[in-house]
């Protein structure tokens, strides 16, 4: 898209239409998009592409279970991506949607990765079912690692958008289709529910860390809650600890930020914005945190002594059943133009739900995604896409996926990222950390665990895949470019000719 003169919205729309392809049971049309745009006249979008409940959902009566029919939402992705490019991109939509749609029909080499995710549910769907038939055929066997991957009904689909873009979607024929197979197994969705879905505007907040502006949106992404948390972290300085101490300290950072976002969730945005962004809450919330954790060195931390850690509901903490399998992309154009995208299903494969002739999976909404809500509602997600400046201009666009634990890694990324002289691809190779409500939870091999303890943590040691994925760019002062894949999962980092 950067060579065919397109901008970064055109690019990362491309990307994400392009990964429905190639990654089908991580993110795709039937899912849930998160859009930062910072454009070169250094005005801010956010857009809301969330699962939306729809009108007739009651929770109280329908199935449980994060599977199936009575799983699915209203999609909000299709409108997200559409949205962006007809708002903010210099090139059509056919254009841009051309690539996604040609390997659909043509096929794309599957990759390792993806091959892994099919084989490991492809004995707990139906073998006569259209996702079953989709992608495994009538032998019923995943396709392999590096086989070749046809989706002729996908591309059928992503050519009508091409043509035709949110209202070919969200009515006409493929209305009709996802409405007529929500009819016959017990689905929600109605073409009321279709026809009156939109992408919404985001809530952007904005916050300071050293000499560093932070951009992110809120609900029902959790940008804010970074910002906040960052805030935090700025007031008390880390400078001088010890690592098990600077973990220490950015853990009780994190888990104020988490309640705090448990807090205002219901509040009105605009207020909620306001008072996580706050000077006053990051002041207050700063002498909260320095009377959890001493930082004097093999002293335990005076609110673990309390036994208030473990005091705390896990399930508040945690990620429950928020989704650790989500796409995030990255991207800056030689414009000034940067955009951040996050995107799901939910769990891998979603709903495990494909309507015939579609081609596409639904995200996991309602049911066990969703613990309660009513019609309309968007259920809040950890996805944080981020936008930071320094002196006015983009320097690093990031965001991640791994449920909560984004907000751990984008946390401690922009922290060092500001504070050490380090490659920014050195930074996403250091140990993760992230707290829930009753233990810290490190990289396995991290060197600390035994100082963590000494200090009054319950430490749990996890594998490196475990932790959340970030992709990033850095702008540099001299106009390139530094992209940087997750080195825990499949690194992706390309770029076009400078204009």
């Amino acid at each position: 898209m950067l060579e065919a003169g397109g901008n970064a919205v055109d690019a990362a729309v491309a990307a994400a239409f392009a990964l429905a392809v190639a990654e089908p049971t991580q993110s795709g049309l039937g899912g849930r998009s998160q859009m930062l745009i910072r454009l070169a006249d250094g005005s801010v979008h956010a857009i809301d592409g969330t699962t939306q409940v729809p009108a007739v959902y009651d929770a109280a009566t329908a199935p449980e279970g994060e599977h199936g029919h009575a799983a699915v939402g209203i999609p909000g992705t299709v409108a997200a991506l559409t949205r962006a490019v007809e708002e903010h991109g210099s090139l059509p939509l056919t254009t841009v949607i051309e690539p996604a749609r040609t390997w659909a029909r043509e096929g794309i080499l599957l990759p390792a990765g993806e091959a892994g995710r099919f084989a490991g549910f492809s004995q707990e769907v139906d073998p006569g079912s259209p996702l079953a038939l989709n992608f495994f055929g009538e032998g019923g066997e995943p396709p392999p690692a590096g086989g070749l991957l046809v989706q002729a009904d996908l591309g059928d689909v992503l050519g009508a958008l091409a043509g035709g873009g949110h209202e070919s979607f969200y009515g006409g024929d493929i209305a009709a289709r996802i409405v007529g197979d929500m009819e016959a197994n017990g689905g929600f969705v109605t073409a009321e529910d279709l026809s009156a879905y939109e992408a919404e505007d985001g809530f952007v907040g904005r916050g300071r860390y050293g000499d560093l502006e932070i951009l992110g949106s809120y609900l029902p992404a959790s940008g804010v809650t970074v910002i906040e948390i960052l805030q935090i972290l700025d007031r008390l300085g880390l400078e001088g600890l010890s690592e098990a101490e600077w973990f220490a300290t950015v853990s009780e950072a994190l888990l104020a930020g988490f309640e705090d976002r448990e807090i205002a969730e219901h509040w009105d945005p605009v207020r909620a914005v306001s008072w996580i962004t706050s000077d006053s809450l990051a002041d207050r919330r700063a002498v909260d945190v320095a009377a959890r954790v001493a930082v004097s060195a093999g002293r335990r931390s005076a609110f673990a002594a309390t036994g208030m850690v473990s005091q705390r509901r896990p399930g508040a903490y945690d990620h429950g059943s928020e989704s650790a399998f989500t796409t995030h992309i990255s991207v800056a154009d030689d414009r000034g133009n940067v955009v951040a995208l996050t995107q799901s299903l939910g769990p891998t494969a979603g709903a495990r739900v494909m309507t015939p002739g579609l081609g596409f999976l639904y995200a996991s909404t309602l049911g066990g995604y969703l613990a309660s809500g009513e019609a309309g509602y968007r259920p809040w997600s950890s996805q944080a896409p981020l936008v930071v400046l320094r002196d006015g201009r983009p320097v690093l666009v990031l965001g991640g996926a791994g449920a909560r634990r984004i907000l751990s890694a984008l946390v401690v990324t922009v922290v060092k990222f500001a504070e050490e002289d380090m490659a920014l691809a050195d930074i996403l190779e250091l140990p993760r950390l992230h707290p829930t409500g009753g233990e810290l939870l490190v990289e396995e091999g991290w060197s600390g665990i035994d100082a963590l303890t000494a200090l009054g943590y319950t430490v749990d040691a996890r594998p490196r895949t475990y932790f959340a994925r970030l992709n990033a760019v850095e702008v540099l002062y001299d106009g390139s470019f530094r992209g940087v894949g997750e080195p825990r999962w499949i690194e992706s980092a390309a770029g076009g000719p400078r204009r």
